[in-house]
C-alpha cells in the first residue's frame, strides 16, 4: 500500500515537472516485488526510444491527444482513489463509534434487548424477509422472460 502511494506521488511529480520545464521525462520504479513501473511525459516509451537512439521522435497527433486523454483519466483515477480513501476513514470512524462491526445487525445478541428494541428487531427482520422475497420473486420473473424470447431455450 505504502509503495502505491509513493509511486504514484512520484509519478505525479514526474509529470508536473514535465509539463512546468516543458521537457520529457521517464521514470523506472522496482517495486518491493521486483515488478517493474514506468511513467513518462508526454510518453515512456518515445522518451526512452529517443535517449536510447539520440533522435527526437516527432509524435503524430492522435497519439498526443490519447496521452491528454490517459493522463485525464489518469486524474480522474486518483480523484477516485483519494475519495475512496476519505469514505473508507468515515466508515472506520463509524465503526469505532459504534463500537465495533456495523454489520450485520440481524447477528446482534437478543439477550440484553428490551421489548421495544425487540419489536423493532423482529419488524427489521420482517421487512428483510419481504424484501429478499421479493428480489428473488423479480429475479426468477427475469429469468422466465429470458427464457421466453431466447430461441436457443427452446432447443434445449
Amino acid at each position: 500500500m505504502i509503495f502505491s502511494k509513493r509511486k504514484m506521488s512520484l509519478f505525479n511529480k514526474v509529470t508536473e515537472l514535465s509539463i512546468l520545464c516543458n521537457a520529457k521525462t521517464a521514470l523506472i520504479v522496482a517495486s518491493p516485488n521486483n515488478k517493474l513501473y514506468a511513467c513518462g511525459y508526454p510518453n515512456c516509451d518515445t522518451v526512452i526510444q529517443q535517449f536510447l537512439t539520440e533522435k527526437d521522435i516527432v509524435e503524430d497527433s492522435e497519439k498526443k491527444k490519447q496521452e491528454e486523454i490517459v493522463e485525464i483519466l489518469r486524474l480522474e483515477y486518483e480523484a477516485v482513489e483519494d475519495k475512496l480513501e476519505e469514505e473508507k476513514k468515515n466508515f472506520e470512524a463509524i465503526e469505532k463509534e459504534k463500537g465495533g462491526s456495523i454489520f450485520p445487525w440481524w447477528g446482534d445478541s437478543i439477550d440484553n434487548m428490551d421489548l421495544e428494541s425487540l419489536e423493532e428487531f423482529v419488524a427489521s427482520l420482517q421487512n428483510l424477509r419481504l424484501n429478499l422475497g421479493s428480489a428473488m420473486d423479480e429475479k426468477k420473473l427475469m429469468f422466465t422472460s429470458n427464457d421466453q424470447f431466447n430461441p436457443l431455450s427452446n432447443l434445449m
